[in-house]
């Protein structure tokens, strides 16, 4: 345009304007990129209008993108000029190798800068896979593409794109090695490092439920993963974590503490909610009644679960009045009671079962005072006492010993059998050791109190020969007492027993002692006998003093005692 202003415009040479044009349409320099316009589109071609004398020509399948042509006509597009063909007939122009030749600067600033690229899986090869980034080949070693624990197979990461670590380019091949786990782990790291700078305790969180096991949950919050505790997931008893959560479930947890120096983060889910027991005592005071399901058991009782976050501990002597009660109780039993205290520190309301029922103690005590008599059934016989039951919750014991005043048997069989109806008085109700003793000899007042009266000393009382021993007999006295007649005392005369007397004999004796203390009665017959002849030769003096025959004299009183 200078040189047509400098000869006058329209006086210019046709020289000067054929030089020109011949300048314009000099051809670029080999491996340029150009800019043109695109002139043509047909099934194998592109024409692109670069301001050459002819156009140029780009295969259709370098602006294929998912099976479709990505560009119109008109469009103006870069291109990479690479010479002259068919004679000058036509330019050979590339997309792809100006996008080919973009990707690898891509790659070479991230190899320097460490910035991930995005590349696509293209296939499984020995070793490894091979992806794609634009028009650039990778290669990812098998033990880089993923952790360990990855449940991928190798042909499932085909077709799908990743983020990976540039570990070294081949400029001459046009390719470059890669790790997609590297630039996991780092992603990891940094991702860390940014969340435990923003994070504090007491924030909120959403996060996704990772694994679960019995003892709790593991979160996943992007870079981090979250401890969530079995006993922070819900107020009151969580058995299993499986009752309240499922793997893949999306929760807003808050932060209950913070590791920095092991990266460590524990959330609770209860938090988020208001705890229940802080209602508790308004809801359930000491005195009211409450309704629940039995969830654990104790060493010394039962947790049940009244409400979602309050709980009720059931001691073991509350459940029943009787201490030794086999009262089965298991999880999942529903039970009934009374609160009787409430417990902040351990957050647990204390639960009488037992203050709902009627203490059989008392009812005893009422229905069967002590000093009453009672009718019942034997229930067993054993070697110390005899089982009666009498119609209340606890059998009565009748021991040996409360059997007779007089004599404690050996063997209960002989005088009793299982099915016998028997009266007892109720001796003592023992609710501490859950004893019920009775007694059957104390329906009879104790002969022993009586002795005194019963067998005075000096008494004179006809016996029956009860056994033979060789110190003596033993004989039966009133009110089944049994006496001993020592051997000295069985006749003026040094006898022996066996000798003189029998099993069953009746014989005459005086009581000469009774020992209430001891419980024995001491007898003589000698004694006896000395005391008849005393009383034979009073009364032979009596007769004396009243006759008024002459001849009852003293020598003839002897004389007929001699001839007796």
């Amino acid at each position: 345009m200078s040189r047509i202003n400098e000869n006058g415009g329209d006086n210019m040479r046709m020289e000067d304007f054929e030089a020109m044009l011949e300048e314009s349409l000099q051809q670029p320099e080999k491996n340029s990129v150009v800019k043109g316009t695109v002139a043509q589109i047909n099934d194998s071609d592109v024409l692109v209008n670069i301001g050459y004398k002819t156009e140029g020509i780009v295969p259709t399948s370098e602006f294929l993108k998912d099976g479709k042509i990505s560009v119109k006509v008109g469009d103006e597009i870069e291109v990479l000029f690479l010479g002259v063909s068919g004679g000058g007939g036509y330019l050979k122009l590339s997309r792809k190798a100006i996008e080919k030749e973009t990707d690898w600067v891509d790659v070479d600033k991230s190899l320097e800068s460490g910035a991930p690229l995005t590349v696509k899986i293209t296939a499984v090869v020995d070793k490894g896979f091979l992806g794609k980034y634009g028009e650039i080949e990778c290669f990812i070693p098998e033990n880089h593409m993923d952790f360990k624990n990855s449940t991928m197979k190798p042909e499932e990461y085909i077709g799908k794109s990743f983020e990976v670590k540039v570990l070294k380019s081949n400029k001459k091949q046009r390719s470059f090695l890669a790790s997609r786990k590297l630039h996991m782990i780092q992603s990891i790291e940094a991702g860390k490092k940014e969340f435990f700078e923003g994070i504090e305790e007491g924030q909120v969180l959403k996060g996704k439920v990772k694994t679960i096991k019995h003892y709790g949950a593991f979160m996943n919050f992007g870079s981090v993963d979250g401890f969530l505790r079995k006993n922070n997931i819900a107020w009151g008893v969580v058995k299993h974590p499986n009752q309240y959560l499922e793997e893949g479930d999306e929760l807003e947890v808050k932060v209950l503490s913070i590791d920095l120096e092991n990266e460590k983060l524990e959330v609770g889910l209860k938090q988020m909610a208001v705890d229940p027991w802080d209602m508790a005592a308004a809801k359930y005071p000491v005195g009211s009644e409450v309704k629940g399901m039995v969830v654990a058991r104790k060493n010394k009782g039962f947790v049940m679960e009244i409400e979602q976050g309050v709980d009720g501990f059931i001691p073991l002597e509350e459940i029943s009045w009787l201490k030794n009660a086999k009262i089965s109780i298991e999880p999942k039993d529903a039970v009934l009671g009374r609160v009787t205290d409430i417990d902040n520190e351990k957050k647990k309301l204390v639960v009488s079962l037992k203050a709902l029922q009627e203490n059989p103690w008392s009812s005893l005590k009422n229905n069967h005072p002590e000093g009453s008599v009672v009718a019942g059934t034997i229930k067993s016989i054993t070697d110390f006492g005899i089982f009666v039951d009498f119609g209340e919750f606890l059998d009565g014991l009748i021991r040996k010993k409360d059997i007779s005043w007089t004599d404690e048997p050996q063997d209960l069989n002989t005088l009793y059998k299982e099915g016998d109806k028997i009266e007892a008085k109720v001796l003592k109700i023992d609710p501490e050791r859950e004893r019920i003793s009775l007694g059957i000899k104390q329906m009879e007042t104790n002969p022993w109190r009586e002795i005194g009266k019963l067998l005075p000393q000096g008494k004179v009382v006809e016996v029956k020969v009860l056994s033979i021993r060789k110190d003596g007999l033993e004989v039966e006295l009133p009110r089944e007492l049994v006496g001993f007649i020592p051997e000295n005392e069985l006749d003026v005369e040094r006898v022996d027993p066996a000798d003189k007397f029998a099993v069953g004999d009746t014989i005459k004796a005086v009581v000469f002692r009774n020992d209430a203390k001891e419980r024995n009665v001491l007898l003589s017959v000698r004694r006896f006998q000395q005391d008849s002849e005393k009383r034979e030769v009073k009364e032979y003096l009596r007769r004396l003093e009243q006759s008024d025959d002459s001849s009852f004299s003293l020598g003839n009183i002897l004389k007929d005692k001699l001839q007796q």
